[in-house]
């Protein structure tokens, strides 16, 4: 299944400097627990399925190789690549419906990558503080099967004409509620 969520992990945490003296030798490993931590508490659980988290390799977890489930959403390690920007650039040209994602970063090089495949871009610092408000920002999930489509099929067949009260479509900046993104996933969501 692939995501509809993808975060860059380090981004999001954010340029945290190493503590000063005294502080835990895992001060990383913390930070990045921190993040999946406050991720699991605001998350629904349908989106925590189809979230994928991505840091780079330098330091995973002891018997972690490059990949972990962590309260259902999908924890990588970019084991291989020079940073985690390489793995989520590859996440993204390879995503079916780019169209649906959305790309969680700062960082400009994802952000470019993600506009060209028409995926959503989030400044991380944006995203964590709507998110923290309990807002979840995501692109908007196609709606090609819903019934209110369905029925405009059916009026075509009958010699009404088909009007779309939004001919222009919903924005992809708009801000999708969770309840309708449960809907959808409850609807739809699960491979």
């Amino acid at each position: 299944m692939f995501p509809l969520l993808l975060i860059d992990g380090y981004n999001v945490i954010g340029p945290v400097a190493p503590p000063s003296r005294g502080a835990s030798p895992n001060w990383l490993q913390d930070e990045r627990q921190l993040l999946l931590n406050r991720l699991s508490e605001h998350l629904t659980d349908p989106i925590r399925s189809r979230t994928c988290v991505v840091f780079d390799a330098r330091n995973p977890p002891h018997g972690v190789s490059d990949q972990m489930i962590f309260a259902d959403m999908d924890v990588r390690f970019a084991v291989g690549y020079p940073e985690a920007d390489d793995l989520i650039e590859e996440l993204i040209f390879e995503h079916p419906n780019p169209k649906s994602l959305t790309v969680v970063s700062s960082d400009h090089r994802l952000h470019a990558a993600a506009k060209r495949k028409k995926a959503l871009p989030i400044d991380s610092d944006v995203w964590l503080d709507s998110l923290l408000d309990g807002h979840i920002q995501m692109a908007k999930l196609p709606k090609a099967t819903s019934k209110r489509k369905r029925h405009k099929k059916s009026d075509r067949k009958s010699g009404e004409p088909a009007t779309d009260a939004s001919p222009s479509g919903p924005t992809l900046d708009a801000m999708l509620e969770t309840e309708e993104l449960q809907k959808w996933l409850d609807q739809y969501g699960s491979d």
